[in-house]
């Protein structure tokens, strides 16, 4: 089977970024994991376009929005939901 004439994948770019810049992005990534392990590379991607793209001003915009709107929910309690759910006695499972 002859596969010359079709192309190679080539992943998006759409902030056009240079092979040095994929190579920082990758790198930077790779660190968050680290310090961030439970985050999926694909948030942690978002989270590195977002403030390589964004100006300071935006992002201190956007921090300061975030601290003063309030929650869609209500967490108020939620350290006393978890400790109930932590506290809880084992239940048991009967395997038939």
């Amino acid at each position: 089977m002859d596969i010359s004439g079709i192309p190679k994948y080539k992943p998006e770019n759409p902030f056009k970024y240079s092979e040095d810049d994929l190579a920082e992005k990758a790198l930077a990534v790779e660190k968050m994991k680290i310090i961030y392990p439970t985050v999926p590379s694909y948030y942690a991607e978002m989270v590195y376009d977002l403030c390589k793209n964004t100006d300071q001003a935006k992002i201190e915009e956007i921090k300061q929005r975030i601290e003063t709107t309030p929650f869609k929910y209500d967490y108020s309690n939620l350290q006393e939901e978890l400790n109930k759910v932590k506290d809880a006695p084992p239940t048991e499972e009967k395997v038939e």
